[in-house]
């Protein structure tokens, strides 16, 4: 049931660029579906046709319009001016009540300079770690909203006063705080018939910083001395490909013991099958995909670095390892999870408040005060 506004702006416009979904798209539908169901506010999600962030925006119930423009690959501004004219007609054709809110530098620089163009109020939410070359920064300072997702993105906006930033952390679902049983019926089969299997997972896009090269080291040295752990990825091919992960893992004797499970939503289902999650990134923002363990209930070990050092410093529920741990240390680490997940799993009671702290609707209602803060400005 959709509630109904008494809000004098709307529609929020949430343009994108690529195709990739991560887990900056996923907190963004959440936004989206709060905003439409708590507050009655009409959100648009603007991507290319036959993306995955249009279809996954689509299977999430969002309205869903059709930017015309193929999936980009890089910035581009010598294509960004030759679509201007075209983006300022989508936008213009929203109304002027329309807000105009990009989650990420591309859709700044592509659909952000258009909104400002027709004198439409602008949020830009910061969800990465960024270098911030001059440019993006004068892209940054033109936004009349600017949210960040945790300190450290904050922080990574140093140039600008701190009363024009508004820290509000990533929304999540309401998440089944105990585990599903049943869920490991896929892996069965990579497991010893006369034992369980102890599931050690990844979740992650294959990128460099993600480091799932390294995952598959610390899953060697895991299996020499767990002969009932199997290990499984999910994410999708960018940086790396399947197949350097596959001979990796046949380099180290594993082949047999890993599953490369692709891309699959919602991702808490995915972590709901593990015993224990492995996330060894560098350079996480926030690290939405160790809030999700935390929710559920699932131990996690995780590189002590940036948004995962905040994550653990607010609610725990992990353990962290130096940036510099070798694989075996990594190893190490897990191993003593999985001997006693009770000694770091959070309590239920705990898990609950810190599902209302992170919950659409909260997160929602403060982006609304970001909303309501800019929707008088022009121009």
């Amino acid at each position: 049931m959709t509630s109904r506004t008494n809000a004098t702006f709307g529609p929020i416009l949430f343009p994108f660029t690529g195709s990739t979904v991560g887990g900056s798209h996923i907190s963004t539908f959440h936004l989206a579906r709060s905003l439409v169901a708590d507050h009655g506010i009409r959100c648009v999600v603007l991507a290319a046709p036959g993306s995955n962030v249009a279809r996954q925006a689509a299977e999430m119930d969002l309205d869903v319009c059709s930017t015309g423009d193929a999936p980009a690959k890089a910035r581009d501004p010598i294509a960004d001016i030759a679509r201007l004219s075209h983006r300022i007609r989508t936008l213009k054709s929203y109304g002027p009540g329309a807000i105009v809110h990009c989650n990420d530098i591309w859709s700044l620089q592509s659909w952000g300079i258009a909104g400002r163009m027709l004198g439409l109020p602008l949020v830009y939410h910061h969800r990465a770690l960024l270098r911030m070359r001059w440019f993006d920064r004068a892209l940054v300072r033109r936004s009349h909203g600017i949210i960040t997702i945790s300190d450290h993105c904050r922080r990574n906006l140093q140039f600008l006063p701190r009363n024009r930033i508004t820290c509000v952390l990533n929304p999540f679902p309401d998440p089944v705080l105990e585990s599903p049983k049943g869920w490991q019926t896929e892996l069965r089969a990579h497991a010893p018939e006369d034992a369980e299997p102890l599931l050690v997972g990844f979740i992650g896009n294959y990128q460099f910083r993600k480091r799932p090269d390294f995952f598959v080291d610390v899953c060697a040295a895991i299996a020499a001395r767990e002969p009932n752990a199997r290990f499984v990825i999910f994410g999708r091919e960018r940086d790396f490909q399947s197949r350097d992960l596959e001979s990796r893992a046949a380099d180290h004797g594993i082949a047999d013991r890993l599953v490369l499970a692709g891309f699959r939503s919602p991702p808490e289902m995915n972590i709901a099958i593990l015993d224990i999650l492995l996330a060894p990134a560098f350079g996480e923002p926030f690290g939405r995909t160790l809030v999700e363990a935390l929710l559920l209930g699932v131990p996690f070990v995780a590189t002590d670095d940036s948004g995962h050092s905040e994550i653990v410093a607010r609610w725990s529920g992990g353990i962290l390892v130096r940036p510099q741990a070798t694989a075996a240390e990594f190893a190490d680490t897990a191993i003593r999870v999985l001997s006693a997940p009770e000694d770091v799993v959070l309590p239920l009671d705990d898990r609950r408040k810190v599902a209302e702290e992170l919950s659409p609707k909260t997160h929602a209602a403060r982006v609304m005060a970001v909303y309501h803060h800019i929707s008088g400005f022009k121009g």
